[in-house]
């Protein structure tokens, strides 16, 4: 007996039931299922018709093969790309490396061919001024310097008031460091350090006795430190830069007229 087909219709839904057995089962297709044979038409199978969105597909298996072969390729190319740019890293902390060597080599080489050396300072002169005895007096020191450095230059100058003149413990003022500029190996700079005491403080008794007393010579020991950025130059090159630190204690045969420079010892500390 050949297969009868009845295709269910309905104005507001087309829907049929199959029962294939690839058709999905669900409860509306149940109820449809059960339905009895129209009379007169003993059917053995129904077509049905499913919308798109019930037709639950699998995928076959050679789909899973080309995705996971997708996922190997796209690993493969991270781990290639993170070696190349490790690569990248790797080279250029060589290069960085070698160059930090190379500099540091010629740095310490320069160093030792141009050892820089600090200047030295002799005290040659002091004269006292003071309009009346008692009055704040000013202290004018000169100096001489020497560059012992006969491949570089030198230059020098401090901040306001950098230069300090003491009597035993007592300050006596503060001055500047006017500064100084050498040539390789210049002997021959001569400059003045001015000192000015402090309106607030009374001049020593002993100073002021040895400023005020023009007939009897009173022997004084002073004082004298300045500090100063120095600048060790080759040409137009600023090789390296010290804090310069200098102090010099001396004494004279008085602060009166006619000051000779008995004994003097200066030291010059760079760090």
């Amino acid at each position: 007996m050949e297969d009868e087909r009845v295709v269910a219709s309905s104005a507001g839904d087309p829907r049929l039931l199959s029962s294939t057995p690839h058709a999905p089962t669900t409860p509306y297709n149940n109820r449809l299922m059960n339905l009895p044979p129209p009379p007169g038409h003993p059917l053995a199978t129904y077509v049905v018709q499913v919308p798109k969105d019930q037709i639950y597909r699998v995928p076959p298996p050679e789909n899973a093969g080309i995705v996971e072969r997708h996922r190997e390729a796209a690993k493969n190319k991270g781990k290639k790309s993170k070696r190349k740019y490790s690569r990248y890293l790797i080279c250029i902390a060589i290069v960085l490396l070698v160059i930090g060597v190379l500099v540091s080599g010629a740095i310490a080489a320069v160093y030792f061919i141009f050892t820089p050396k600090a200047p030295n300072f002799t005290v040659s002169k002091l004269h006292v001024k003071q309009q009346k005895q008692g009055s704040p007096p000013t202290y004018d020191v000169t100096l001489k310097a020497k560059n012992p450095n006969e491949k570089m230059g030198i230059h020098c100058k401090s901040d306001e008031d950098s230069a300090t003149l003491t009597f035993w413990t007592k300050n006596l003022g503060f001055g500047d460091f006017p500064g100084l500029e050498q040539k390789p190996g210049d002997d021959s700079s001569i400059f003045a350090i001015k000192i000015h005491a402090l309106k607030t403080k009374v001049v020593p008794p002993n100073v002021q006795k040895s400023i005020s007393d023009k007939k009897t010579k009173r022997q004084i020991s002073l004082k004298l430190k300045f500090e100063s950025p120095l600048v060790f130059n080759v040409w137009f090159l600023k090789l390296w830069k010290k804090d310069m630190t200098v102090n010099c204690a001396f004494r004279v045969s008085t602060m009166a007229q006619g000051t000779k420079i008995l004994s003097q010892n200066c030291k010059t500390k760079l760090s």
